[in-house]
């Protein structure tokens, strides 16, 4: 029995160090599964480089996406990127305004979106299955969404990877675009160390619940909430989330508390009211992991004031916005009326005949997009009217309101928090010293259009002429067309409301675009070089501490870097070698060990 026992314990020790040496070769094979399939980011998002995408459809698919673009079908095509052909994508216009816009304009360049598995199940591109194209509308200097990602990156919060484009469809000249990243499953693995959660896209337009305002434990209530990705089905999530942000109480237990303070300092910062802060609230994810969630930003081609003018005030963001949709809306609804009878007071201003520079309204059209005589008849079968003195579209008579009380609990709840308020106020003072400062921004824009000159120059389709592009990138700080102009004034407004004063910068004095002006950059999640000057460039995408300075790191682009586990492959050889010979040592000394007793002579008694 003895020996038996002796044998058992030989096999049962191979085995435990084989399984160890198992489970230690699959952790390493994982990690190098979950770092080689998302290497997109280098491809499609790297640092100074603007792709070529080649769209090759067939003739009779691309003339039905112009002629029926509200439909947002999709249409087979093959799509070369930088000289790699990815078959059976799909390819469809995208877009909300600026979709309906275009489509009653006499130009064709529509944003697209790219779906890499849509017809073919795991089609990818290096990990990527969703791809937006867009068309930089309403911004002369193609800038805005491009800088935007790149200082909210730089300030931690995780956004979709981005990089400029040429583009074009069956080797027609299409013009220069912005590839987007979507935010999808893809995204999730690369940002979160755990990506299997709840994912909405909130839509406030027409909607309830994006305004995070809780109605009630009824998830059937919060018709704005758009479930991309569902997998408790119950949305009991969502509605301690909006429990919390109504009491105050929990907070920390259901949201990113300092995520979400960075996340509301920059949209700040940046007057970007075509988001949650403004009227419309939309244009930014919710992502639930454990029961936290995470804000995500998205679509910021209406940033640094293009979607209205006013002053900012950082301490009641969301009331201090012009245009409209901005502000906040009165409690009782007001149907389907424009801003003025909303409560917000607004100007139409009156352009002569012949004046292409667009006003700073909602619907303002860039220069050269006229409405040809065939879409504005067919306008009031989308609903829409125009009007050729003021140069915009009224929206449809029965469009449904914003939705939503004009209540921001997002932002009122975490700024009557004391210690949220003060780590606010710093992320306010990091973005008025660095992000818009002169030096920060000259460096940007001047290298950016270093980077896309050429491109717009020769742009088929731009909405705005070349001259109008050149003067977007003035870095002049008294040039009101310029992002310096604002960053700078901007920045003073913030640093005196810090100190106790009034809001000083009326952001409807930037000018360019049809909504406004705006510029551009790029980065890699979790590094934030200096560049020549010492100014940080990007960085971050680590949680942190509120208020605790962000590391350090190396260039790149925009939150593109895989999601790195601990790399065991290295160790591979030393760990089976350790291994093999524990085994033999364990095996040996057993054997030794039998083999004494073998021969050990019996004792006399």
């Amino acid at each position: 029995m003895g020996k038996l026992r002796e044998y058992k314990a030989v096999v049962l020790s191979g085995l435990a160090v084989t399984a160890v040496l198992a489970a230690v070769y699959f952790w390493a094979w994982k990690a190098e599964v979950t770092d080689s399939r998302f290497t997109y980011a280098e491809h499609l998002f790297r640092e100074g480089t603007v792709n070529e995408i080649d769209i090759q459809i067939a003739e009779e698919d691309w003339q039905d996406i112009l002629e029926n673009p509200l439909a947002e079908e999709y249409h087979r095509a093959n799509v070369v990127i930088n000289g790699e052909t990815a078959g059976n994508v799909a390819i469809r216009t995208k877009g909300n305004t600026s979709l309906t816009f275009v489509a009653s304009s006499d130009s064709d360049r529509y944003s697209f979106k790219l779906d890499f598995d849509y017809y073919e199940d795991g089609g990818n591109y290096y990990g990527l299955k969703k791809l937006n194209l867009n068309n930089n509308y309403s911004d002369s200097s193609s800038m805005r969404e491009y800088l935007s990602y790149k200082i909210l990156n730089a300030m931690g919060v995780p956004v979709p990877g981005c990089g400029y484009t040429h583009v074009t469809i069956n080797g027609e000249e299409w013009g220069l675009y912005l590839a987007v990243e979507a935010i999808d499953e893809e995204f999730l693995e690369t940002r979160f160390s755990d990506a299997s959660g709840d994912l909405y896209k909130p839509e406030g337009m027409g909607g309830t619940g994006a305004d995070l305002v809780y109605r009630g434990d009824d998830i059937s209530l919060y018709t704005g909430l758009n479930p991309k990705r569902n997998e408790n089905g119950d949305g009991s999530a969502v509605l301690a989330l909006m429990r919390a942000l109504e009491s105050g109480e929990g907070l920390e237990e259901t949201l990113d508390v300092d995520e979400a303070l960075r996340y509301l300092a920059v949209n700040t910062a940046l007057a970007n009211f075509d988001s949650y802060l403004g009227g419309t609230t939309h244009n930014y994810y919710l992502y639930e992991q454990d029961g936290v969630f995470s804000i995500l930003p998205w679509d910021y081609n209406l940033s640094f004031g293009g979607f209205g003018g006013g002053k900012v005030d950082i301490y009641d963001p969301v009331s201090g916005m012009g245009g409209p949709g901005g502000g906040r809306f009165p409690t009782e609804q007001a149907g389907n009326n424009m801003p003025e009878e909303k409560g917000i007071p607004m100007e139409w201003p009156e352009f002569p005949d012949g004046e292409t520079d667009a006003p700073p309204d909602m619907g303002g059209m860039p220069k050269g997009m006229e409405i040809p005589a065939e879409r504005e008849e067919a306008m009031p079968e989308m609903g829409m009217s125009f009007d050729s003195n003021r140069r915009r579209m009224d929206p449809p008579e029965d469009m449904p309101d914003f939705g939503g009380t004009g209540e921001k609990p997002l932002v009122t709840t975490l700024l009557e928090n004391e210690e949220y308020l003060e780590a606010y106020e710093g992320y306010l003072q990091e973005l008025a010293e660095i992000y818009l400062s002169r030096e920060y921004l000259t460096a940007q824009v001047e290298s950016i259009h270093d980077l896309i000159a050429p491109y717009v120059e020769r742009d088929a389709t731009a909405f705005y002429s070349f001259e109008e592009f050149e003067r977007a990138c003035s870095t002049d700080p008294e040039d009101e067309y310029s992002l310096v102009y604002f960053g700078v004034n901007m920045a003073e407004s913030i640093r005196n409301q810090l100190a106790g004063g009034e809001p000083t910068f009326d952001t409807s004095s930037l000018k360019g675009g049809g909504f406004g002006g705006g510029k551009g950059g790029g980065f890699r999640q979790g590094e934030r070089p200096e560049d020549e000057n010492g100014i940080p460039a990007f960085g971050g995408g680590e949680n942190r501490p509120m208020g605790e300075d962000k590391k350090s790191g190396s260039p790149g682009m925009p939150a593109m870097e895989s999601r790195r586990q601990i790399d065991f492959r290295e160790y591979l050889p030393e760990m089976a070698v350790c291994g093999g010979v524990f085994a033999a040592g364990l095996v040996f000394a057993l054997l030794f060990r039998r083999k004494r007793r073998l021969k050990e002579p019996e004792k006399w008694e």
